[in-house]
């Protein structure tokens, strides 16, 4: 329909009309859209391929972060701070693959997996393994991990430098090998650091095989005409005369099955090397590569195959060979993480956190022994100061901390709770500490000797620098207290029949010692420089008595004016006993009384004199020593004779500081009068 609006229109101008396109118009327009979906098709393709880019290069950088942490994150001094595996573990993550495959020209028809055969090459092929569960693929377990054969240089597929399926497992799981035995060491790793891997395109695979059968027959295969395979302990053809693994659909299968590896932008497993660094002796690189939008990639391989035989050549590695100028390298995608870089960075934090360590120690130590005993002016003002024994150890046991098994018997390891709590065991009010009393004057817990762990029941434990929990030992049989942190590594080692405990390295017998909370041991048994090495990056202190006792005090003189014959005592308590739980004293006991303060009344009682006659003598050579700190020498009216301070009864009392030495000695001679001094016990 045409409309018209010819009442505005001014006079002398006329309007065309058209009914639609011609066909012509039709077929220009229908081609030049053609024209541009050619154009625009591989631009799309292109574009495609970037978007993948961009996903494979960001996920490289969460792995890295996954690794070494946010490399953009530094401390208040300016170091940077290393989190991630290598923080935690301060090596690179290990390489893992599923478990190995036999060598079918070997035996003929595969047995079943030998375990104890895993690394040999005579009847493995270094390539991981897996099966068809229904339509889903599993991989063979246990895994093993990837190691540099660099001996006999036999491990030309598999081995770190060299190509491999190896995926850092240690990432997301503490048991990369999927056995009990080989599980990470739990006091350091404190995964998981990325989510386990999840195939994404699990039907990817579907035109290579669907079952177990059409995986077999993919090449490379044993052929039984020739008996031989197409694979000779890699991806490396005799039958095609090819190498590479440009011919090989069972890696193609593989690497496309991500499941529990780590994938880039086209859903293929990244590869994973770690080589020597050239440019840094002693160093290493951890590699990430992604083979790009052609799948394929060229890798050195420890020598060259002939036909009948390999041709080794160990120099023949990543760290020296990878040309990212080969043909199918150039779309590579690498990203390389250094580890001169953070070595240097914990070398430097290792040295933080040892002097933190030694601070901790420190602290510790003077809460136990007070400050500079057995220096001259030293003072015991800690644990033993107060309660004149080693605090016990106690261990976190069925929902509460106790100092004793079912024996019962002392811990020889544990933490020494007493140090700031007065109710070490809240299950057992046996094992409080009791407060000071006129039972035990001067004796007793009177408020904590260190700030309390910031950790809640099981996790209420002394940490080191290293945030791992500082070990006590108690050797009963030298009466010694031996502290120690694991340092860096995390191990320790005293050398005895314990058994290798889970996580620790090949050679250390027992990190844990002692394998029994109430073990008896001998500290001369630790060897600071070990010849496994696992003692020398350790911090320790050993407190022995006589680092705390024997005390010296000598008086050779009191004088009780007004005193009463038989009634009037004086205890100078100076140790606690153990094996009963009875506080030591010495108590003296006034008998003839004579006139001393000149009243012409034989009421004054005198004890002691000029050597040899001492009222109280304390030294190294006493047979029941003194301890060290604060002890109480008190002067009563003992009504019921019970040779102990009873409230109400009338008394005085002295405080002298104990020392490890005579500095001190002897003491001002003491007169007190009972008529001026006396006041009853509270």
């Amino acid at each position: 329909m045409i409309s018209e609006f010819n009442s505005t229109r001014p006079s002398g101008l006329t309007r065309q009309t058209r009914s639609g396109f011609t066909l012509l118009e039709m077929l220009i327009v229908l081609t030049i859209l053609g024209l541009l979906a050619a154009m625009v098709y591989p631009a799309a393709g292109m574009l495609n391929d970037w978007e993948r880019h961009r996903i494979t290069i960001n996920r490289m950088e969460e792995i890295r972060r996954a690794i070494v942490g946010d490399p953009d994150r530094f401390d208040d001094s300016g170091l940077r701070v290393i989190a991630g595996y290598v923080g935690d573990m301060e090596e690179w993550p290990g390489l893992y693959e599923a478990a190995p495959e036999v060598k079918q020209s070997v035996v003929g028809v595969p047995p079943a997996f030998d375990p104890d055969n895993v690394n040999n090459p005579d009847y493995y092929i270094y390539r991981p393994t897996g099966h068809f569960t229904g339509n889903s693929w599993q991989w063979n377990y246990p895994f093993r991990q990837l190691t540099d054969d660099t001996l006999n240089s036999s491990d030309h597929i598999g081995g770190l430098e060299t190509e491999n399926e190896g995926q850092p497992v240690g990432l997301w799981t503490d048991n990369p090998i999927g056995d009990s035995t080989g599980m990470l060491d739990p006091e350091r790793w404190q995964g998981p650091y990325l989510l386990p891997p999840m195939d994404h395109k699990p039907n990817d695979t579907g035109h290579l095989a669907r079952t177990d059968e059409e995986y077999a027959g993919l090449e490379p295969m044993y052929h039984i005409a020739t008996s031989e395979e197409t694979w000779v302990d890699g991806d490396y053809g005799s039958l095609s005369g090819e190498l590479g693994e440009y011919f090989d659909d069972k890696e193609e299968f593989r690497l496309r099955r991500t499941e529990y590896r780590l994938e880039d932008g086209w859903n293929r497993a990244f590869r994973f090397f770690i080589t020597a660094d050239p440019v840094h002796a002693g160093a290493t690189v951890f590699w990430i590569i992604s083979e790009g939008p052609d799948h394929e990639g060229t890798y050195p391989a420890k020598g060259e195959y002939n036909g009948a035989n390999w041709n080794i050549d160990p120099t023949d590695i990543m760290a020296d060979n990878y040309d990212p100028n080969d043909a199918y390298n150039q779309d590579n995608i690498v990203m390389k993480i250094y580890s001169h870089e953070w070595q240097a960075v914990l070398v430097a934090l290792n040295q933080r956190k040892k002097q933190e360590t030694a601070e901790i120690i420190e602290m510790v130590t003077k809460g136990i022994i007070g400050d500079s005993l057995p220096a001259a002016g030293g003072f015991n003002s800690g644990f033993t100061g107060a309660l004149c024994l080693l605090p016990r150890l106690f261990r976190w046991e069925g929902g509460n901390w106790d100092d004793e098994d079912a024996a019962p018997t002392a811990y020889t390891k544990g933490q020494p709770r007493g140090l700031w709590t007065a109710t070490p065991n809240s299950a057992d009010a046996g094992d409080d500490l009791a407060p000071p009393s006129w039972a035990s004057p001067g004796i007793g817990w009177s408020g904590a000797f260190i700030d309390s762990p910031t950790g809640i029941n099981e996790n209420e434990l002394i940490v080191d620098g290293w945030g791992r929990e500082l070990l006590f030992f108690r050797d009963d049989t030298h009466h010694a207290l031996f502290i120690l942190s694991r340092g860096a590594d995390g191990y320790f080692d005293f050398y005895d029949t314990d058994t290798l405990p889970t996580g620790a390295p090949d050679g250390i017998n027992d990190y844990l010692e002692p394998a029994s909370p109430a073990e008896a041991l001998d500290i001369a048994t630790y060897d600071p420089n070990d010849a496994g090495g696992y003692n020398s990056d350790n911090v320790v202190a050993v407190i022995k008595e006589p680092t705390w006792q024997p005390g010296w005090f000598t008086l050779e003189e009191f004088t009780v004016y007004n005193a009463t014959s038989g009634v009037t005592k004086a205890a100078f308590y100076y140790g606690y006993d153990s094996s009963t739980a009875t506080v030591k004293s010495q108590i003296y006991t006034a008998g003839v009384l004579s006139d001393e303060d000149g009243d012409t009344l034989a009421d004054d009682w005198a004890r002691g004199g000029p050597a040899p006659g001492q009222a109280f003598l304390y030294d190294d050579l006493s047979a029941d020593p003194a301890i060290t700190g604060s002890r109480r020498l008190v002067i009563w009216d003992d009504n019921d004779a019970d040779n102990q301070v009873d409230i109400g009864e009338n008394q005085y009392s002295k405080s002298y500081n104990i020392l490890t030495h005579s500095g001190l000695e002897p003491r001002d001679n003491l007169i007190i009068d009972t008529a001026v001094h006396f006041a009853p016990a509270p």
